[in-house]
């Protein structure tokens, strides 16, 4: 486990998690005031244990055959999303002026959001130990400093492609290295085993920003 994997997990989450401070701050709204710090953490705790549980469960299962493939897949279209500029679904929050009731909504809505970042981390990831400690680290820094990071995306939005490009290298390397595909008449020579996530995260990166540009001045002269 190095320093550097460690923060490419808390990287990756906090690029993923942008809308999930707000769903924690409407969850606990209803809850007074001297009452409201104590739901937010309770939920924050609560979440952090639900995303590690849900990860650990996934990386058991990473070793099958085929599932790096169907992994790899599902971090592809992370990685589309991440920058396509893709309209949100709506999350309807029922939020509850009990603490207990508070903490429920902010750990279940949190994790119901959050599917995609525990696939990304367990894809990415080589045990669970560095996301227990990237998912410790990052959700505080969510939900405490969501206004900061959200600007800092704005005001540089190569933080996310370099971000979605990351997350492209590893679900190509995940395909490439996938077990089942010795099982297929398919043999992808070692050597290729980097080119190929490489040209992939470059290829999906420059279609995606040319993408981006020809609607943002379509927009522009509607």
């Amino acid at each position: 486990m190095t320093a550097l994997e460690i923060l490419s997990l808390i990287g990756i989450d906090i690029l993923l998690s942008g809308d999930n401070a707000v769903v924690i701050a409407l969850a606990a709204s209803k809850v007074p005031q001297n009452l409201r710090n104590r739901a937010i953490f309770g939920g924050t705790i609560m979440a952090i244990l639900l995303r590690i549980l849900a990860a650990t469960v996934l990386i058991q299962f990473l070793g099958l055959p085929f599932l790096q493939l169907v992994g790899g897949l599902i971090l592809l279209r992370i990685s589309y999303n991440l920058i396509a500029h893709k309209e949100e679904e709506n999350t309807k929050i029922n939020a509850s002026d009990k603490v207990i009731g508070a903490i429920k909504t902010i750990a279940i809505a949190d994790f119901t959001m959050s599917i995609d970042n525990v696939i990304a981390l367990s894809s990415v990831a080589d045990g669970i130990l560095p996301i227990i400690i990237g998912i410790a680290i990052s959700i505080p820094i969510i939900i405490f400093g969501s206004k900061l990071l959200t600007n800092l995306m704005e005001r540089f939005p190569i933080i996310v492609y370099v971000g979605a490009g990351l997350l492209t290298y590893a679900a190509g390397k995940m395909m490439v290295e996938d077990k089942g595909l010795e099982l297929l008449p398919i043999n992808i020579p070692e050597s290729l085993h980097s080119i190929i996530p490489i040209a992939m995260a470059i290829f999906l990166v420059v279609v995606v920003y040319i993408k981006n540009n020809i609607a943002k001045e379509a927009k522009a002269t509607t």
